[in-house]
């Protein structure tokens, strides 16, 4: 009898020696817990959506006019045959939002208005290169003859047009003054920080 005990004691030994530790791992479930009395679970919501561009806010005069944001006033409809007047303050105002350097590019509302509408505004004219005639016309706010005389323009205070016929030109470094209309597209284009292009008139050509 005692011998029998002792080998049961010396197999459960050598079993226990033998048997990896840990090899019977037991599951216990996961029970989940409630949360403490007075904490209230808040469910997690979806990010936003992000907002959606502003529009212009447009209104008729009594006069036949628009007023544009209640800051700039224009004549015309905005077709070919009756381009909206617009002024050079206009087509500055773009300046008060976008920032190259900041990567801020979207045009206020006032001015993604006048993307597709056809316009008509007053400036000094000059080829981008001269030659005996030319289908591109700068469009600028300040004198400016191309080279070296007058004020470069920058890409607030200028329009580069595409004209629907050739134009002829005169002396070079001659500085004209005249109205250019055509249908204005508002594409921002900039490098390295810098707003270089804004503003493009399609089938412009010289008003009265």
């Amino acid at each position: 009898m005692v011998w029998a005990l002792m080998g049961a004691v010396v197999l459960a030994g050598v079993a226990a020696i033998l048997w990896p530790e840990g090899s019977l791992d037991v599951v216990e479930p996961v029970i989940a817990e409630s949360p403490p009395a007075g904490v209230i679970q808040v469910p997690v919501s979806p990010s936003p959506a992000p907002p959606t561009a502003a529009s212009a806010v447009v209104t008729p005069r009594s006069d036949g006019s628009i007023a544009v944001d209640g800051r700039f006033t224009m004549l015309g409809s905005g077709t070919q045959a009756d381009p909206f007047r617009i002024s050079w303050s206009l087509l500055a105002s773009a300046g008060e939002v976008m920032d190259a350097k900041a990567g801020r590019l979207q045009p206020p509302p006032q001015i993604d208005f006048l993307n597709g509408q056809w316009v008509q505004i007053d400036g000094y004219l000059a080829p981008p290169l001269w030659g005996e005639e030319t289908r591109e016309l700068l469009v600028m706010f300040n004198r400016w003859d191309g080279c070296c005389i007058g004020l470069p323009p920058t890409a607030l205070d200028c329009v580069e047009a595409s004209l629907a016929e050739p134009l002829k030109l005169g002396q070079q470094h001659s500085i004209s003054f005249g109205t250019v209309r055509g249908r204005l597209v508002v594409e921002p284009f900039a490098t390295g920080g810098f707003l270089l292009g804004l503003y493009r008139l399609e089938e412009a050509s010289l008003g009265k």
